[in-house]
C-alpha cells in the first residue's frame, strides 16, 4: 500500500524537471508552499533572524537605488544587492572603492547609473540592502567562501562551496563539490563548473555550519538550498535558493542522482500531499510539460 502511495505521490523524475515543475506550481499555477516567499532574501534574511541564526550586520535598507547615501557615510567594506535576484546580479561587493565582482572602481554615482542601465527599461520594483562584508573564516581579505547546501528536509545531500574571484571571467571562480563529512563528492554536479582537485580547508566551524543548516532543513520540511558563510563570527547565513539554477544545467547522473532523493511534492516528505491534494506531483509536472511544449 505504502509504495503504492509513493508512486502517485512521488513519481520517479529528474531533479530538473521538479524544479521546473516547482517554479511553474509557485508562479504560474499559485499554488504557492509554506515557505515559498523564504526566496525573497529580506524575508529569508527575517526568517533567520527571528529563529535566531547569524545574519549579515544591516547597515541600510532602501526604497530605491536613488535612496542609497554617500560612499563617506558607509564603512569601507560593504554588500549591496537588490532584494530580488539571481546569478548576483546587481550586487556589488565593494572594498575601498573597488567591486571585488568585476575589479571596477565606483563611486555612488557611477554604482547607481550601473544599476539603471542592467534593469534598462524593466522597472525595479524591490528594495536594496546594505550589508557588512562577511570576513572569511580564516581571515583570508576578499570575499568570502559561499557554502551551498542541497537539502531535501534535514537530509544534506552534498555541499558546493564556491571560491568567488571573479563576477565576470567565471572560469576564475574554483568549485567543490562535498559529502556532509567533508569528503569529495566524486561527481560533476553542473556542466560548466569543473571540479577542483586541490582540498579545501575545512572551516573551523564546520559543525555550526551543519547544525544551522539541519535545523533550518527540518523546519522547512522540503528541499531548499540554503546558502552559508563560515566568518569570524562563526556560521553566518546568506540566502535561500528554492530553485537553483532555475534547474538548468545539471549533468545527468547529478539530475537522476538528485531526482531519486525528492520526495512527495516539496521534495523532503512523501505525506506533504495533504497540503495540495494527491494529485499535485502529478498535475504539476504535467502542467510544466505542457507550458513547455507550448513555448516555440
Amino acid at each position: 500500500m505504502i509504495g503504492k502511495l509513493y508512486s502517485l505521490i512521488a513519481p520517479s523524475t529528474t531533479f530538473s524537471a521538479q524544479l521546473h515543475a516547482r517554479r511553474h506550481r509557485w508562479w504560474v499555477d499559485g499554488q504557492l508552499a509554506q515557505f515559498s516567499r523564504l526566496s525573497g532574501k529580506l524575508e529569508g534574511r527575517s526568517f533567520m533572524e527571528e529563529h535566531g541564526f547569524k545574519v549579515p550586520k544591516e547597515i541600510g535598507r532602501y526604497s530605491s537605488i536613488d535612496d542609497i547615501p554617500d560612499f563617506s557615510e558607509l564603512p569601507s567594506q560593504f554588500v549591496l544587492k537588490p532584494s530580488r535576484g539571481y546569478s548576483a546580479k546587481n550586487v556589488f561587493v565593494v572594498s575601498d572603492g573597488i567591486n571585488l565582482l568585476d575589479g571596477k572602481r565606483y563611486d555612488r554615482k557611477s554604482l547607481v547609473r550601473a544599476v539603471h542601465e542592467s534593469y534598462g527599461a524593466q522597472k525595479f520594483s524591490g528594495k536594496f540592502l546594505i550589508e557588512e562584508l562577511l570576513i572569511n573564516w580564516d581571515n583570508k581579505r576578499g570575499i568570502p567562501v559561499d557554502y551551498k547546501f542541497y537539502t531535501f528536509g534535514d537530509r544534506i545531500a552534498f555541499i558546493h562551496a564556491i571560491e568567488r574571484n571573479s563576477g565576470v571571467n567565471l572560469k576564475a571562480n574554483r568549485h567543490w563539490f562535498l559529502k556532509d563529512d567533508w569528503s569529495d563528492l566524486g561527481i560533476k554536479i553542473q556542466k560548466t563548473q569543473d571540479l577542483q582537485t586541490a582540498p579545501l580547508p575545512k572551516p573551523d566551524c564546520y559543525d555550526e555550519l551543519i547544525d544551522t543548516v539541519r535545523k533550518v532543513g527540518r523546519m522547512l520540511n522540503m528541499f531548499m538550498r540554503i546558502d552559508m558563510y563560515a566568518t569570524t563570527r562563526g556560521a553566518v547565513f546568506g540566502e535561500f535558493t528554492p530553485t537553483p539554477h532555475g534547474g538548468k544545467g545539471y549533468t545527468k547522473e547529478a539530475d537522476r542522482w538528485l531526482g531519486s532523493l525528492w520526495r512527495g511534492v516539496e521534495g523532503a516528505s512523501v505525506l506533504d500531499y495533504k497540503d495540495f491534494g494527491l494529485d499535485a506531483p502529478r498535475s504539476g509536472l504535467l502542467s510544466w510539460l505542457s507550458a513547455s511544449k507550448a513555448r516555440p
